[in-house]
């Protein structure tokens, strides 16, 4: 893994980061001395993985995206919009596919 700032590959694990949703781990660059959280290919994602990928499974399984909202708002008791439903499935349809 290397440091997004310095492209250093001497990285050790530090800490974590808290949002409302997770925590994730971070890491320490011994080089230029800044944390970063690696890619997961949902960083900066404000749900949570789970939740994301099973919208993303129920609405390419051929619900619209209205029923999507509505189940994830009974099941999970959050509220997104029909719009990222549908940005969610074109950008992690390769996630479920695997």
């Amino acid at each position: 893994m290397t440091c997004p700032y310095c492209r250093s590959k001497q990285t050790v694990w530090r800490g974590y980061r808290y949002n409302r949703a997770t925590k994730k781990r971070l890491k320490l660059c011994r080089r230029c001395g800044r944390k970063f959280t690696p890619n997961d290919k949902f960083l900066r994602m404000r749900f949570r993985k789970e939740h994301i990928l099973k919208a993303v499974k129920l609405y390419d399984q051929g619900l619209s995206s209205a029923d999507v909202v509505r189940r994830l708002k009974k099941d999970f008791d959050i509220k997104v919009s029909r719009w990222t439903i549908i940005c969610w499935s074109r950008k992690y349809i390769d996630e479920i596919k695997r």
